[in-house]
């Protein structure tokens, strides 16, 4: 049945989109019409869509007895509408050919509407069902979870919380991978394009939504909009040189709608400003001489994408300083700092420049000046060429993980191996599959080897899927974070590592693996007032201790080098702070960590440098920790200082020299640098 489902995900390229010059109708009733937050009752009912980051009104319809329609041309491909005139959400709509039946509703949550009628409204509605049937399996893992514990536990909020709190990450998480499900199984149906947009997108990096739900798509989804509009965002979350460059499009003074992609074959100057920029306007005679520069030797073009957001302003602007020229093209959509293509590029200030090569890979950003006109007489010159920079990044597998032989040998853990095998088995009996259908030879044309990646991409979807299931259903299981930290962190975003850390089990909570992968997460998430990792200090006098067991007190955290110099002028700046901090009553604890790879040389410098005194803790990174200070701290030069707050917050990871004695006295003094700013009741 796998193998039939997968072919029919490969083959089936008609009628998916077809008969897209019929229309459409619309027939909703409502059971209630009365308002949530209001008396009043529902009189009429929006059609609206978005356009640019707006959202834009295309017809309406009078409620008459509770009934309401509407009628028209369906777009080209399906497309995500909403209804409104509620006040309390709205009803999502995929808009295509046929009679789309809005079932009897409450208009008070109108969002738990039920749509059916066509293709994709059908689906969408099973995804409905299907998250609502996950809200029921939600509360019955809760009410095990319950069940399970003994008597004395269950009447003890306090005892139960921690088993209800693992549950309810549980829970979050199996959310995400009932849709990673649910899109797998309905590949052929443009709504997996709007599932992944909105409810999958965060939950990877750009690199896995890449390699999986893009390249599992069949031949006939990718032709849809918003498969590219996917393939933008995923540009856009990875803006770097060598990448390629999300598309953009706006309109012309005249109204004409021109996109980035359409000056494909040439070098592009990127150029976004606003008429009331005055940096902006000082650059003009640098562009026109970029532009004279480039004449006749090197296929060039500008486009100006104006922030602006009042039309004549911007025309004005064009005309009074003469930007009207060969190869200088200008285009807007006038919503100011809320313009789709500023977002897709980060804009945050204006002018900013990104210069995209001939086959839409970014060369560089921010090119103004002589540094513009160098950089074309380097593309002219030939010393310039494009480059291409390899697959987007995802999170990698940021420590070595040591499982000492746990996973081979807990019989617990084997259901889980099995996965992989049946990933295995999946690929090959697809591929087999394939030969049968369309002859042995096939799967070596580029046509079957399209088909063989989007074959593997499936199977790698469904793999990720039975992993997280099982890890969810196991989440007592000893392996369990070791299980985490080698399968889950790579492929989801690092914001999504605190909850599989919140899903253990209480059970293994306190265990060595446990604590491993709570530094890891934390060390991926390291930032101002995040939780620093935990590390492990191994001491001069050769014991160890644990960074948390200086909690209570401000902690500043220096990794150094005995070889280098500006590690020895930071040491004595610390000397300094050290005396201050002994007249300080214990508010600061003073720790430095040296990644001196000789011990021996190490601890003489600790002598010959004076720094063995009372409550300055010196420490050694030791590089046969795989989750050594270090690393978790990702030094990757000396000196480095972390400024910590009492309850394990990082102040900040930059300061240096002067500033940072400044910074600490001030603590010292009593003039906190950092303070707990949460609310007061």
């Amino acid at each position: 049945m796998k193998i039939k489902l997968i072919l029919l995900l490969l083959c089936s390229t008609s009628g998916v989109f077809a008969q897209s010059n019929q229309s459409y109708l619309i027939q909703g009733t409502m059971q209630i019409d009365s308002l949530r937050n209001s008396p009043r009752t529902v009189k009429k009912v929006y059609l609206s869509h978005e356009v640019n980051g707006e959202e834009v009104v295309v017809d309406s319809a009078v409620v008459t007895n509770k009934a309401f329609s509407f009628r028209g041309k369906a777009p080209k491909f399906m497309s995500p509408y909403h209804i409104s005139g509620f006040d309390n959400g709205t009803i999502q709509v995929f808009l295509e050919p046929g009679t789309i039946t809005i079932q009897p509703f409450d208009a008070r949550y109108p969002v738990g509407a039920h749509v059916k009628g066509t293709p994709s409204n059908d689906v969408f509605d099973e995804y409905k069902e299907f998250g609502e049937a996950g809200i029921q399996r939600a509360r019955v893992r809760m009410d095990k979870a319950f069940a399970a514990l003994p008597a004395d536990k269950r009447n003890d909020e306090k005892a139960f919380y921690p088993y209800q709190r693992s549950t309810y990450y549980v829970n979050s998480l199996m959310h995400r991978a009932e849709a990673m499900k649910f899109a797998s199984q309905h590949l052929n149906s443009p709504v997996v394009l709007y599932i992944i947009k909105y409810d999958l997108f965060r939950f990877f990096p750009p690199k896995v939504l890449e390699e999986t739900f893009m390249k599992a798509m069949p031949t006939a989804m990718r032709q849809h909009p918003m498969y590219a509009e996917l393939e933008n965002q995923l540009r856009a979350a990875n803006l770097a040189e060598g990448r390629l460059a999300p598309d953009i499009e706006g309109q012309t003074p005249e109204g004409k709608t021109l996109r980035l992609s359409d000056f494909r074959g040439k070098y592009v100057l990127v150029d976004f400003w606003a008429s009331w920029c005055g940096p902006c306007r000082r650059e003009f005679p640098v562009v026109k001489q970029a532009l004279q520069e480039a004449e006749g030797a090197v296929p060039f073009e500008v486009l100006s994408y104006s922030i602006d957001s009042k039309k004549p302003e911007w025309t004005a602007c064009i005309a009074k300083n003469g930007l009207s020229q060969p190869h200088w093209t200008h285009i807007s959509v006038l919503k100011g700092w809320g313009s789709p293509a500023a977002k897709l590029y980060h804009v945050e200030a204006v002018p900013r420049t990104v210069l995209i090569s001939p086959e839409g890979y970014i060369m560089g950003f921010d090119l103004r000046g002589e540094q513009l006109i160098n950089t074309i007489r380097k593309l002219k010159s030939g010393e310039l060429k494009p480059k291409m920079a390899g697959a987007a990044e995802g999170n990698g597998a940021m420590f070595a993980v040591k499982d000492n032989g746990m996973l081979a040998h807990d019989a617990q853990s084997a259901s889980y191996r099995e996965l992989s095998v049946a990933h295995d088995k999946q690929i090959s009996d697809g591929i087999a599959a394939l030969k049968r259908e369309k002859g042995g030879q096939y799967v070596t044309s580029a046509e079957g080897k399209a088909a063989v990646e989007r074959l593997r991409a499936v199977a790698d979807i469904d793999l990720m899927t039975a992993q997280l299931q099982w890890l969810l259903e196991h989440n007592d299981a000893v392996a369990y974070p070791v299980l985490v930290q080698r399968d889950m962190l790579p492929r989801f975003n690092k914001e999504y590592g605190r909850l599989f850390v919140n899903a253990m089990a209480p059970e293994i909570q306190s265990s060595k693996e446990a604590r491993d992968l709570d530094n890891c997460v934390k060390a991926m998430s390291l930032m101002q007032g995040n939780d620093v990792p935990n590390a492990t200090l191994y001491l001069a006098d050769g014991t160890q201790k644990q960074l948390n067991q200086y909690a209570g007190q401000y902690v500043l955290l220096t990794f150094w080098d005995a070889q280098s110099m500006g590690c020895r002028e930071e040491m004595e700046r610390l000397q300094t702070l050290y005396d201050a901090a002994q007249q300080g009553k214990e508010k600061l604890t003073l720790i430095s960590v040296s990644v001196d790879k000789d011990e021996t040389a190490w601890k003489n410098t600790l002598k010959a440098w004076h720094l063995e005194r009372p409550n300055w803790v010196q420490a050694r990174n030791n590089e046969a920790d795989a989750h050594s200070a270090a690393k978790l701290f990702g030094v990757n030069h000396v000196p480095t200082n972390f400024l910590i707050t009492p309850d394990g917050k990082l102040i900040s990871m930059t300061l240096q020299g002067e500033e940072l004695v400044a910074r600490v006295k001030q603590i010292l003094s009593g003039d906190l640098y950092y303070q707990d700013e949460t609310p007061k009741k």
